[in-house]
């Protein structure tokens, strides 16, 4: 990641209870957004690698084969708010949340069909602390919900049930082993996988670090996570961590997708 672009965002609140953190980060500059989004999302996004294309344009002989290419390439719809969000929130977990986070695929080509997702979690990785290292399992919520807290904080469907599920269900725990297994096959990631769960089963499987990330366009609220921290906090005791991230962006959502493919054009 050397001379890549930053978010650089700043902490505009945090707070700790039990086994949860929370902290809300602001960007405040819409040009250094764009430029992150252009040099360090888009690929997690849609593939930067473009070999493929252009053997593909080599493979078509007539002009007939040649539309069709064009057509087929043409063929992915463009990446919706959340999609982009969810890229987004590896990028800065990784980049700017002063973890030492390990993403071991490339999302992109790690997808095996349309809409794909990981079987349980929005995020399966590692964080690295010292010479300890945790597995980390994670969710991500983009809203431009003017509430605090956003509707996508609470409910069946929200970060806070989906998070204690990652923690409880030893079903989607099961799951997820397995998938980080497959990808973890070469070093240094297979070495995190060890010892990552190794501690996770001297702790009876309680040994986590469960991440969730908000991914707002609105004015930073406190609001939109302390509460859904403390009812975290009821429910997850330690050895099992928790971190609760907002990122307040200064461009909105709906302006993403145009803003991503105007930067690859």
């Amino acid at each position: 990641m050397t001379n890549m672009p930053t978010l650089d965002s700043q902490v505009r609140y945090s707070g700790n209870e039990g086994a949860v953190h929370w902290e809300g980060r602001v960007v405040e500059s819409a040009d250094r957004f764009a430029n992150y989004l252009h040099e360090v999302v888009r690929p997690r996004v849609a593939d930067a690698d473009s070999s493929f294309a252009t053997e593909l344009r080599g493979l078509a002989t007539t002009g007939m084969e040649t539309r069709f290419v064009e057509r087929l390439l043409n063929s992915v719809p463009d990446p919706e708010g959340w999609e982009i969000g969810e890229a987004l929130a590896e990028c800065a977990l990784r980049d700017d949340s002063g973890r030492n986070v390990v993403w071991p695929w490339n999302t992109v080509r790690d997808r095996r069909t349309p809409r794909a997702s990981l079987p349980g979690a929005d995020l399966v990785g590692f964080c690295r602390e010292e010479e300890k290292v945790l597995l980390l399992f994670g969710e991500v919520k983009t809203s431009s919900d003017t509430s605090t807290p956003p509707g996508v904080m609470s409910g069946g469907s929200g970060m806070v049930w989906q998070l204690q599920e990652s923690a409880t269900r030893l079903d989607i725990q099961h799951a997820l082993l397995k998938w980080l297994h497959a990808r973890c096959r070469s070093e240094p990631y297979c070495d995190f996988y060890r010892k990552a769960v190794s501690r996770y089963l001297t702790s009876g499987g309680k040994e986590l670090l469960l991440v969730g990330v908000l991914i707002r366009d609105t004015e930073p609220s406190e609001l939109d996570l302390k509460s859904r921290a403390g009812n975290l906090a009821l429910r997850l005791l330690q050895p099992t961590r928790v971190e609760l991230f907002a990122w307040y962006l200064p461009v909105p959502i709906s302006a993403w997708a145009a803003l991503l493919l105007e930067a690859g054009s």
